[in-house]
């Protein structure tokens, strides 16, 4: 197939080349109008032109980023993702993506772009892993303009994202889990905290948890569900996101006293006269047999800590404080994993790789006084 280029400005060509011929065997061609100097324009005529040849050339898209975004949302993301994976899909597009990159033709958006959109979001302050999340996303949705023959390729292919540091996880010891149980000890989720720390359930599989998940015979409970708050939409019970995060996890004596209490004081209030309960089947409810909320246990929580007077802590750093405390009993990294419902035990070695040097020193020591025994005897 044949091209050529004519200049049209400064700086500006258009370049005219044949695509295959149609059913009537009628000649066709395409013209694209590029910038740059005299050769870039026939580097980009080459490469169109072994496009035509090979059967890839796409004809340029006349729809914004924005577009086709939205689009993408519409026909994809809505249909193949969780009600909570789109409302984050959403949050990125509206807050970064369309705002610096939905004006821009889809056809015409180059890495320059996308690169810009990075450096404008670390000028605003954002961290590394949000930048990263943006990269990811904008990345799948041009590799289906790609499947879908909107695009030739995809631009996000020759950016660089950050490499964000990963959170320093915070975990307590010993003594401050005493001092958040004592400060907890009359607060009406204490049983909440209880149980997430000898679980390292998350807080959104603690308070999905119902009765029917529970035997307090084995005494084991199942994870099959979270419970999140999704705007517009409320309270909504979702299956887990893996299999691995669903998972059996067994009981110790202190939660199955605490959950066997929990159900007692339940069962009182459907009795109680004039009771408004609904029966839920939650195995942690408002008074009224509803299920928490997982911003409000949060925001308790936090103030139970600040009246600790221990360090500043998430309520998700009890998942981490359980599996800093099982490691320190000595408990593997397989098993913890594993408890965790982490997708695979390399996640729990990044995790908690600083904490295992000392157990491995630890090991070494138990082996070498093995070795050391016999030895001794001898002489």
């Amino acid at each position: 197939m044949n091209g050529h280029i004519r200049k049209r400005g400064k700086n500006s060509w258009q370049l005219i080349f044949d695509l295959p011929r149609d059913a009537d065997g009628k000649r066709k061609q395409a013209r694209r109008t590029v910038h740059g100097t005299k050769r870039e324009a026939d580097s980009k005529l080459r490469e169109l032109v072994s496009g035509a040849e090979k059967g890839d050339y796409v004809t340029p898209s006349k729809e914004s980023v924005g577009e086709f975004l939205t689009r993408w949302l519409d026909l994809y993301a809505a249909n193949s993702t969780s009600p909570r994976t789109l409302e984050d899909y959403q949050g990125i597009i509206r807050r970064y993506l369309n705002r610096y990159l939905g004006a821009v033709p889809l056809s015409a958006l180059k890495p320059d772009n996308v690169q810009g959109l990075y450096a404008e979001m670390r000028k605003r302050g954002l961290s590394s892993l949000t930048i990263l999340h943006t990269h990811r996303l904008l990345s799948e949705c041009l590799s289906h303009a790609v499947k879908w023959q909107i695009l030739t390729k995809n631009v996000c292919d020759a950016v660089d994202p950050p490499r964000p540091q990963r959170r320093q996880m915070t975990s307590l010891d010993e003594d401050e889990v005493g001092l958040l149980l004592d400060a907890s000890d009359s607060h009406p989720y204490r049983d909440v905290f209880f149980v997430a720390l000898y679980t390292g359930l998350r807080r959104s599989e603690l308070l999905a948890l119902r009765w029917s998940e529970v035997d307090l015979d084995r005494p084991t409970l199942s994870v099959v569900a979270g419970l999140h708050r999704l705007p517009r939409q409320g309270l909504i019970l979702l299956p887990t996101k893996t299999s691995r995060s669903r998972r059996q996890i067994s009981l110790t004596d202190e939660v199955v006293g605490v959950l066997h209490q929990i159900r007692g004081q339940q069962m009182v209030q459907k009795i109680a006269p004039g009771s408004a309960w609904e029966d839920t089947g939650f195995v942690f409810t408002k008074p009224n047999g509803t299920p928490l909320d997982p911003e409000r246990v949060s925001k308790e929580f936090s103030k139970v800590v600040k009246t600790a007077k221990i360090p500043k802590i998430r309520f998700h750093d009890l998942r981490h404080t359980h599996a800093s405390l099982m490691l320190k009993a000595g408990v593997g990294p397989k098993a913890i994993s594993e408890l965790l419902g982490h997708a695979s035990i390399s996640i729990t070695m990044d995790v908690y790789a600083h904490l295992i040097p000392g157990i491995q020193e630890e090991a070494a020591q138990k082996f070498s006084n093995l070795l050391a025994a016999p030895r001794k005897g001898k002489s």
